[in-house]
């Protein structure tokens, strides 16, 4: 490491502060064994308001939050967006400092500096390191995205009991990649127990109905039976280079009906590990993994680039863990001290295996959102492999749903950003999807303008 880094790190200040300190608690009587701790970072040097601490919950899991207030207000109606990172493993303190959060780690990976990108130009937002185990949260880890829901509820739960004034504005929940299963899958757990707090249901003493108001997901991966039909497309037969050789897509195109096959059987038999892990392994090695086995050079979350930075194939990402990672950070942060701090899990990641959540599909919540008027906005970056904006748009299309034939008969639209073609959008009703041109896995890193024009106008409520 060099020396500069290092100095730079000591200039922190020696911990997080705060009025209260971290050491303050929020309970709730409904939530016994549940506390938030709050405390002020001193990371991002921002002229907002900042805090970061951790829900501890009673089952010993201990989840690091990080947030920040907008930057243009509407008083006290300001919307809170929640970012989740996907994985599953990653940690959203990583989607904090390399895509769209105040400050962004330098090209040298050894400061922050602005980003005048940030998402919280009209929103509060709040970074959420989960499951257990991932980033700066530490614990007996969920290894199910249902699991995640109900701890992901309670922390949420808590942040409006000790920041009220936050709750009176809109609440949305936008994610990537892996957070194709969290998110829909919070949203439902969200109105699940709305309805149960709207009628003072037993074990809801102390709670409030969140506000829930839209989903939004880029890049998410939510059905693996659907979506993994159109890797071969993405690879071969895209609007980029193909970057495999076409004998080996049309491989993968006799193989997937083998695939679909196996994962009804798991779904069939949900909890049979002989069935499941059959539909893992098949369609793992023949479709969803074939890019990395056959060309391991090849980016598979930028089919433009190649893979110089293994597994996560960017420079910024092994800067910012390693950033992260640092005591100088943890304790600016006011993160655990002494925490093993890790961009991507593979122990959590493995865990979800383990469970075959990978395999399971969460279509079912994204239409029971739209079914109850919760707004949802799907948006692909054109250049992902790993979750290809094809299999998102068909899966939308065919999604069960009361707007179903209104969505799959609406034509597409040129979206522009600033005069600039910027990729094309579908709209019907309480759903959007918006291809984004000229972007990969991370839409907020590789298109910043486009990324925050689109959020400000979906937040606005205007169309696409």
């Amino acid at each position: 490491m060099a020396l500069g880094f290092l100095m730079r790190i000591r200039d922190y200040p020696p911990h997080a502060t705060s009025a209260d300190g971290l050491g303050n608690v929020v309970r709730i009587k409904s939530l016994p064994g549940h506390r938030l701790r709050v405390g002020t970072p001193r990371l991002c040097k921002t002229k907002v308001k900042q805090l970061s601490g951790y829900l501890d919950t009673a089952s010993g899991k201990h989840f690091f939050f990080w947030f920040f207030e907008a930057r243009k207000k509407s008083g006290c109606k300001t919307p809170l967006a929640v970012w989740l990172n996907g994985g599953p493993g990653c940690s959203s303190a990583l989607g904090a400092l390399t895509e769209l959060g105040p400050c962004r780690l330098s090209d040298q990976g050894n400061t922050t500096v602005d980003n005048p990108y940030a998402w919280n130009e009209n929103a509060h937002v709040i970074f959420i390191d989960q499951p257990a185990n991932v980033g700066y949260s530490y614990g007996s880890a969920a290894n199910t995205t249902r699991a995640s829901a109900v701890d992901f509820y309670a922390l949420m739960q808590l942040f409006y009991k000790r920041f009220p004034e936050y709750a009176r504005g809109d609440l949305h929940l936008f994610g990537e990649s892996y957070a194709g299963k969290y998110i829909p899958a919070m949203g439902r757990r969200i109105l699940e127990m709305n309805d149960k707090v709207k009628r003072r249901s037993s074990g809801t003493l102390g709670q409030r109905a969140l506000p829930l108001a839209s989903v939004a997901i880029g890049n998410g991966f939510v059905n693996p039976k659907v979506q993994l039909k159109y890797v071969s497309k993405m690879a071969c037969n895209s609007t980029y280079p193909a970057v495999l050789p076409q004998d080996v897509c049309r491989q993968m195109d006799l193989d997937y009906p083998q695939c679909a096959k196996k994962i009804d059987s798991c779904y069939a038999t949900m909890g049979n590990s002989t069935q499941c892990q059959d539909a893992f392994d098949f369609c793992e090695s023949r479709i969803d993994y074939r890019l990395s086995i056959v060309d391991p050079t090849v980016n598979p979350y930028d089919v433009r680039l190649k893979c110089e930075y293994p597994p996560l194939c960017y420079k910024f990402a092994a800067q910012a863990s390693d950033y992260l990672a640092l005591p100088g950070a943890q304790r600016a942060l006011g993160a655990k001290e002494n925490a093993s701090y890790r961009a991507c899990s593979t122990t959590v990641l493995n865990g979800f295996v383990d469970t075959f959540d990978l395999l399971r599909s969460f279509e079912d919540d994204v239409a029971a959102l739209l079914n109850s008027g919760i707004r949802a906005l799907f948006y692909n970056g054109d250049a992902d492999s790993v979750c290809s904006w094809y299999g998102t748009k068909a899966m939308l299309v065919d999604m069960s749903w009361y707007g179903k034939r209104g969505f799959s008969r609406a034509q597409d639209k040129l979206w522009a950003v600033s005069g600039e073609k910027s990729g094309e959008s579908r709209s019907f009703d309480n759903l959007t999807f918006i291809r984004v041109f000229k972007s990969g896995h991370l839409v907020p890193r590789d298109q910043p303008a486009r990324a925050l024009a689109m959020v400000n106008r979906w937040l606005a409520k205007r169309s696409f």
